[in-house]
């Protein structure tokens, strides 16, 4: 049995990962909690956030040409990885479609990086309809499975609200005199937030199975919503629960050392949870326009790739996925394009 850390030695590691908070990757935004930073280019990536805060080429605005078929790709991180437009898997779709004879589908990337499925139904509801798209792809489960084990432990909060909410609640309370006096230096902010965080882990009987079970039944709450969404807009919404290492028949020995064997488990079980919560939805009657894809066990399965932490993958994974998506489009496509069917390789 595992032992169980002392708080100082929690504190440390939670210290350790507080530069993943970075403000250029999550710029706080209405409603959907963040996107990346407008025209800001990380390293990483492969080219400048867009005015909109996702990585394309151009931001998606008013539709200006009749006959495109718009494509939008709603994530988290997995879905801005590479190092150009053709390596992201909006922008492998794309092509995929072009090189099948399709030249009027344009796919747009939505991926914002730590996003859960929370958060992307109300990118979409609040920000994404009104750029007219006529098919929605949503890729997501991972961050519902691995984020509340080190950060907000909340069922279906966005990773970063119990910093946000300590830091506002610190220097906007009325109450606090000690904040117009001395202000908070960046260590104390750490500590306090992490002191929030330990309360707030409490408070959700973190660790249990009571919790686990309460962050499966948020991600699909989630669905559910996606759902309702789909009702209302009346255009495919395609959603794929995405890869993850624990779901791969047989991972490599670089795959097996990704996470201690416990995080390993953990993800396992909240995947079958995830799993059979999907098939439920699909059992209750969902909209004819929304459909429910498991992709978790694609890479090594349907396709080669190799993970390189426990939910990114290399060039050959999002091949896979990216074809695995385009298949599913495929006929959502044929009766969406002026031009003529399309009939993917």
């Amino acid at each position: 049995m595992a032992s169980i850390p002392t708080l100082e030695t929690q504190r440390n590691r939670f210290k350790h990962h507080v530069p993943y908070f970075d403000a250029r990757l999550r710029r706080p935004t209405p409603y959907a909690q963040f996107t990346g930073e407008p025209h800001y280019k990380l390293d990483q990536h492969c080219m400048p956030y867009d005015a909109l805060g996702f990585l394309n080429p151009v931001a998606a605005g008013p539709r200006e040409n009749p006959d495109e078929v718009r494509i939008f790709v709603v994530g988290d991180s997995t879905m801005n990885v590479g190092i150009q437009w053709l390596d992201l898997i909006a922008g492998r779709i794309e092509d995929i479609f072009h090189h099948a004879g399709s030249g009027h589908v344009k796919a747009y990337n939505f991926g914002v990086t730590s996003s859960c499925t929370e958060q992307m139904t109300s990118l979409i509801f609040a920000r994404l309809l009104d750029l007219d798209p006529d098919a929605l792809v949503v890729v997501s489960g991972a961050t519902d499975a691995f984020q509340p084990l080190t950060y907000d432990p909340r069922p279906g909060h966005p990773y970063n609200s119990f910093v946000t909410e300590s830091l506002y609640g610190y220097f906007f309370d009325a109450h606090n005199e000690a904040a117009w006096r001395d202000g908070l230096t960046y260590d104390q902010l750490i500590d306090r937030a992490f002191d929030y965080q330990t309360r707030l882990k409490r408070d959700v009987d973190f660790g249990s199975q009571a919790w686990e079970i309460a962050i499966a039944d948020q991600y699909k709450a989630s669905i559910r919503k996606l759902a309702r969404i789909a009702r209302a807009a009346e255009i495919p919404v395609l959603y794929f629960l995405e890869p993850i290492v624990v779901r791969k028949d047989r991972p490599g020995q670089s795959e097996m050392n990704l996470a201690a064997p416990e995080t390993l488990s953990l993800l396992a079980r909240q995947y079958d949870r995830f799993e059979a919560h999907l098939h439920d939805l699909e059992q209750d009657g969902l909209p004819d326009n929304l459909e429910l894809h498991d992709a978790s066990r694609l890479i090594g399965g349907d396709g080669p790739g190799t993970f390189y932490d426990i939910v990114h993958y290399d060039f050959d994974g999002r091949a896979t996925v990216s074809k695995f998506i385009a298949r599913h489009l495929e006929g959502h496509v044929a009766r969406l394009s002026a031009s003529r069917s399309v009939r993917l390789p």
